[in-house]
């Protein structure tokens, strides 16, 4: 690799936080969410028994963060949370009416950035670039 050309490392750091932030961006114009709060919504929504601490490792956040998160989100009215009948330890997670509708605007939005990606790299070069940072995702977890 010559001297002015990026290293690697570099150009995955820069490009990962510009798409993060134009992410957050058309999130927040479209639903008022960022991100990872629309994402923590996609999960109670896909799976209304996960916990807490499962929503914290699906998406790779630590359990303090989900609990701020659904605390922010159950004060805007987006979910509810509730105690399990069987398991007082345990709180139950529900995406209220106003949430779904604002997981379903965040979600188009965020479409669009991987629909972006898709069209400059083509769709199959999207997929194999998507597989291999996963799986150094992966191993570098261990």
């Amino acid at each position: 690799m010559s001297d002015t050309s990026p290293r690697l490392y570099s150009a995955v750091i820069k490009t990962a936080e510009r798409l993060r932030q134009e992410a957050d961006s058309l999130v927040i114009e479209a639903a008022g969410l960022t991100v990872a709060q629309a994402a923590l919504l996609g999960v109670v929504l896909r799976d209304p028994d996960a916990t807490q601490s499962d929503i914290a490792v699906r998406l790779e956040l630590s359990e303090p963060a989900v609990t701020q998160m659904v605390a922010r989100l159950q004060r805007e009215g987006l979910i509810e949370r509730t105690r399990d009948a069987s398991d007082r330890r345990r709180w139950r997670l529900k995406v209220s009416e106003e949430g779904v509708e604002k997981a379903d605007r965040a979600k188009s939005a965020f479409e669009s950035v991987n629909a972006r990606l898709e069209k400059m790299m083509g769709e199959a070069v999207a997929h194999d670039v998507a597989a291999r940072l996963t799986a150094l995702r992966q191993d570098l977890k261990n």
